[in-house]
């Protein structure tokens, strides 16, 4: 497994902050990190429009005035010995892009993104940065739980869904969590006609047997694991699904692979990353990317 060393921990200056600073400080104990940054975006567009002449310092003054805030936020709530180190800042165009660049100049291996209660998902950030960063995501929400009693770990038994059991699969073993896997299976591309209960059958049997197979490629006995099998329906997305899931199994965190073929009958859709980050959530979600294509691309390159 490829280990979270550096963790970025975009902060806004509002109420969010304490909890998430907390938060980082839980998930980098968990994950042994060694590195956590702490980085706020000022969009230039938010600064008064005052002449340069007479506010000559005005970018200067507000990036140490914030520095300072965030230092004391840090502080008071990041009680961890891990090597800290605030960002701060200014964009004229596009805070993604910045945030974006952040992530790769920190070399962070995961992104934290708090997320309040009713706020519109496709403020800010967004889209654009769950989709561009090159590192693992965690959607933060208010009022978490510091607790890893119990984790829910979407998969699709593909080579893609590995890195998330991985991640799922260390936590469990580092922190003596319980490990709920979960599987959505979608009997229409599996089975014709798919309504016939042995359809419905084999489709069930033959993903337990992938369950297992996934299972022991991680040379661990597949008895010792719970597996939740559901098929699909039109009603309710793959998303939610997962996510009532993790609200059923009382788990305290869901993590989910962000690659997959939409061909493929065992896939986790492309979408299932951008539907997560949207939806109203009271449990953290921890979007862990599968980078070999990456890997294997540039290679070719070269």
């Amino acid at each position: 497994m490829k280990t979270i060393k550096n963790i970025l921990v975009c902060l806004d200056l509002t109420e969010i902050d304490a909890s998430l600073i907390t938060y980082a400080a839980f998930i980098a104990d968990a994950f042994q990190a060694e590195n956590v940054f702490f980085i706020h975006v000022i969009q230039a567009y938010d600064l008064p429009r005052k002449s340069s002449k007479s506010f000559p310092d005005l970018k200067t003054s507000l990036n140490n005035m914030i520095r300072s805030e965030l230092n004391q936020q840090v502080d008071r709530h990041f009680h961890q010995t891990y090597s800290t180190d605030i960002i701060v800042r200014i964009e004229e165009e596009d805070a993604a892009e910045e945030l974006i660049s952040s992530v790769k100049e920190t070399e962070a291996d995961l992104l934290m993104l708090g997320q309040k209660h009713g706020e519109d998902r496709q403020a800010r950030y967004g889209q654009k940065v769950a989709a561009q960063a090159p590192c693992d995501i965690l959607f933060v929400p208010e009022n978490h739980s510091l607790s890893l009693q119990k984790i829910l770990c979407a998969i699709d038994f593909t080579q893609a869904s590995s890195p998330a059991f991985d991640r799922a699969l260390y936590l469990k073993e580092q922190r003596e969590a319980e490990l709920v896997c979960y599987f959505v299976h979608d009997l229409t591309k599996a089975y014709f006609p798919a309504s016939t209960r042995k359809s419905a059958d084999r489709s069930q049997s033959r993903a337990e047997k992938k369950y297992r197979e996934f299972i022991s490629g991680f040379d661990r006995d597949p008895k010792n694991f719970t597996c939740l099998i559901e098929a699909a329906d039109e009603r309710t997305s793959e998303a939610e699904k997962i996510y009532r899931a993790g609200e059923t199994e009382n788990a305290n965190l869901i993590i989910v692979g962000a690659a997959g073929s939409t061909g493929s009958e065992t896939s986790l859709l492309g979408n299932i990353t951008e539907s997560l980050r949207r939806m109203q959530k009271y449990i953290p979600v921890l979007i862990v990317k599968y980078r070999e294509n990456k890997k294997l691309f540039l290679q070719i390159l070269r």
